[in-house]
């Protein structure tokens, strides 16, 4: 006679429990083993902001609204080929600078929302123009308004 092994619901209820255990096991391992992906680098340290940043000098131009503005800008190359053509390219620099600014109002610059727009907007610019490296980061060093 031939003996059958009858397959209780118990039985399937542990074999499941076990697969996913398993299963679980296996992707927890290469989740750990995996290492973790790289997120964006650290602030560079001080002496490293200053061998890659290059300072503008200050920009006074008129404003749409009649106004006139003071500037200042440090802007953070991503490195020192960047950091190079973007000494080489200053008078273009100013050059988007006072243009960007000639379209703007006062309004347009004030508070934190305005000056990282300006930043922001001068970076991309910026960026268009560059060869040899690009532009990580814009910062306004001085401004007045009047």
């Amino acid at each position: 006679m031939e003996n059958e092994v009858k397959k209780s619901p118990k039985n399937w209820a542990i074999l499941i429990i076990f697969s996913v255990l398993a299963v679980c096991g296996i992707a927890a391992y290469f989740v750990i083993k995996e290492p973790a992906p790289k997120t964006e680098a650290a602030e560079p340290s001080a002496e490293e902001l200053e061998k890659i940043t290059v300072e503008t000098e200050e920009i006074t131009t008129n404003l749409a609204d009649r106004s006139f503005i003071k500037i200042k800008f440090k802007i953070q190359a991503d490195g020192d080929d960047g950091k190079t053509e973007l000494e080489k390219r200053l008078f273009q620099v100013n050059n988007i600078i006072i243009y960007e600014l000639s379209g703007m109002k006062t309004g347009d610059l004030q508070g934190q929302k305005g000056i990282r727009h300006l930043e922001d907007l001068l970076k991309g610019r910026i960026n268009k123009l560059m060869q040899e490296g690009s532009i990580k980061k814009v910062y306004t060093t001085e401004k007045i308004i009047q």
